[in-house]
């Protein structure tokens, strides 16, 4: 399902980078730092791989490595799937579910240009949405429609003025875990 939006339009120009001998607790200062939850490692301005919060909680935290004895390249993910600048954003929002992406850097003449995340496709083509959608049947889980109404929490009794639609139930936010398990 071409949209005629290309990834250039929606993508962003700056991307966070960071150097493959970098050890895990630089890149997670960087990440803090610059409020972002994935780095691009690069050589020269050629992406070889990504490290992600996920990466590093999964690879280093989790399993007792020290973050300063880590290097970036001993976890990144590779190699990169990258996507050209005029790429259909259809195209990325299908690697993104293949994949199990949220975000795949943008290379044009072997250089890194930018990055396309959902965030980006969703505000470009709505559309698209569906295409991410996959991802969450793929996976196994109905898409979560965030509905809201006012009145008694069905479990709890007392009265909210954003109760939540849980397992076929209206409840109160105290209660939406326990009514998620019912």
């Amino acid at each position: 399902m071409p949209t005629d939006i290309s990834v250039k339009e929606a993508m962003v120009a700056r991307v966070v980078t960071g150097r493959p001998t970098q050890t895990i607790k630089e890149i997670a200062n960087i990440m803090k730092k610059e409020d972002v939850g994935l780095v691009v490692i690069v050589e020269g301005k050629k992406p070889i791989g990504t490290v992600t919060r996920e990466d590093i909680v999964n690879k280093v935290t989790a399993s007792t490595k020290e973050p300063a004895k880590v290097r970036a390249k001993d976890i990144m993910g590779f190699p990169v799937i990258t996507l050209g600048p005029d790429d259909d954003i259809a195209k990325a929002a299908h690697l993104m579910v293949e994949y199990g992406y949220t975000r795949i850097p943008v290379v044009s003449m072997g250089k890194l240009v930018g990055l396309i995340s959902e965030r980006e496709i969703a505000k470009v083509a709505p559309a698209a949405i569906e295409i991410l959608r996959e991802r969450l049947f793929i996976e196994g889980e109905p898409p979560v429609v965030e509905e809201f109404n006012s009145g008694e929490c069905e479990l709890c009794g007392n009265f909210d003025e954003q109760l939540r639609s849980v397992n076929d139930r209206w409840v109160c936010s105290a209660c939406k875990d326990e009514a998620a398990e019912l």
